[in-house]
């Protein structure tokens, strides 16, 4: 895409691994009328690696991101909707406090509606939705996917003003995997099992020349010796290194580091090399599962 987007925000992090490796509900019995209390935090009963992934529907996952001297500058919120059959996410985060005020109440609005493949376990984009607004300027860029025609196409608005439309090929037997798709498509190990020492890409909507994101679980050697350099208490956790498009996230490096609990919630996550601000700090703070009910969007 040729069209200079607003410049994206740390917390747009979230969504595609912190956004991609947060807690597992039960199979049917995310659909709770209470909250989902954990036995500890990134831990819940009734943990699976895999299964129906619609378990989803009905769940909200909760951050607050913190960089430099400003704590919890920004919140965030991921959640799963299932209405008349359909089913979709919503990703909502935006900046609040002081530095709300000094970036205009920066506010980041993703949606995604998904197709259910693979015997259940694993979704597929059907359109994606991405708005940020700044003041009173938003970017709106729509992207659909027809799998019959193998063509994603594109649109990007601000405000009122189209400024770009585009059309792709869909290689055969592939998806574009959205930040959200690829959100719960990890979480339900359709990329495989979550190990040490495992690697595995997933495959994204190409934006400026880039096209993957490249996953990296440590060895057991390597995550003891971070866990004594950060001064760490030991748990039964898993260390990620990702790599995500640079250019998309404004960091030198793209390089995500996260600490996972056992049941694959991102508990500690660090953004390396933000540019002007350095290292971005995100933690979850509480998943929600009720009973679905129906929206509109």
């Amino acid at each position: 895409m040729n069209f200079n987007p607003l410049q994206r925000h740390p917390f747009l992090i979230i969504p595609i691994f912190g956004l991609i490796f947060t807690s597992f509900c039960p199979t049917t019995y995310a659909l709770e009328t209470k909250l989902a209390k954990p036995i500890t935090l990134g831990e819940y009963n009734n943990f699976l690696p895999v299964g129906k992934i619609t378990r989803f529907a009905g769940e909200t996952l909760y951050f607050d991101i913190s960089f430099l001297w400003f704590k919890n500058a920004a919140s965030a919120k991921v959640s799963f909707f299932a209405e008349r059959g359909k089913y979709f996410s919503v990703l909502e985060a935006s900046t609040k406090g002081l530095v709300g005020f000094f970036t205009s109440y920066r506010k980041h609005f993703y949606k995604t509606e998904f197709e259910i493949i693979d015997n259940g376990k694993k979704l597929r984009p059907r359109t994606f939705l991405r708005q940020v607004t700044i003041g009173s300027q938003v970017e709106t860029t729509r992207h659909k996917f027809d799998y019959t025609k193998r063509s994603h196409t594109w649109e990007v608005r601000v405000n009122e003003n189209k400024v770009e439309t585009g059309q792709r090929e869909i290689p055969i037997r592939s998806a574009f995997n959205d930040i959200l798709t690829s959100f719960y498509n990890v979480r339900n190990s359709v990329y495989g099992k979550l190990e040490n020492g495992r690697k595995f890409k997933i495959r994204t909507i190409p934006e400026k020349g880039h096209a993957e994101i490249s996953v990296h679980i440590w060895s057991k050697q390597d995550q003891e010796r971070f866990r004594i350099e950060e001064e760490r208490e030991k748990r039964d956790e898993l260390l990620f290194n990702i790599i995500v498009p640079k250019e998309i996230f404004k960091t030198k490096t793209g390089e995500l580091r996260a600490w996972i609990s056992k049941h694959y919630v991102p508990v500690e996550t660090t953004v390396k090399d933000y540019i002007l601000l350095g290292d971005l700090h995100v933690r979850f703070i509480r998943r929600e599962a009720h009973q679905q009910e129906r929206k509109r969007f």
